[in-house]
């Protein structure tokens, strides 16, 4: 039983580490890492689930030109959740940033809202 509860700790520290790396790159303006703590926010996973802080995650990396952050930032407004309002007009002018950047899944999802009169 306390092998366990160690190799628990070890885990749960090693997850901890690995949130606080991706946070200190995203801060450092490493926008891939700021992606990758943005779903590691909108998930739960090693930390309380917070969309609002994925959110602008997505929305930082978004504005700094990486198509990947308008794709999950297009889906965050898709979706909808905690205090974030379901909002298809600001999806798809996520999703539409993320296609002029060259995102070839931001395209397919503002065409897909397109074809429904978004």
């Amino acid at each position: 039983m306390i092998k366990i509860i160690i190799a628990m700790t070890i885990v749960l520290s090693m997850d901890l580490l690995a949130s606080k790396k991706l946070k200190q790159a995203c801060d450092n303006e490493e926008m891939q890492s700021c992606i990758e703590l943005g779903i590691v926010y909108y998930t739960g996973d090693r930390v309380k689930e917070d969309i609002k802080k994925s959110k602008r995650l997505f929305q930082k990396a978004c504005q700094n030109r990486v198509a990947r952050g308008c794709y999950y930032l297009g889906f965050v407004f898709l979706r909808g959740a905690q205090d974030i309002e379901q909002n298809k007009k600001k999806a798809i002018l996520a999703f539409s940033k993320g296609c002029d950047i060259g995102s070839e899944r931001s395209c397919e999802q503002y065409h897909k809202l397109e074809d429904k009169g978004y």
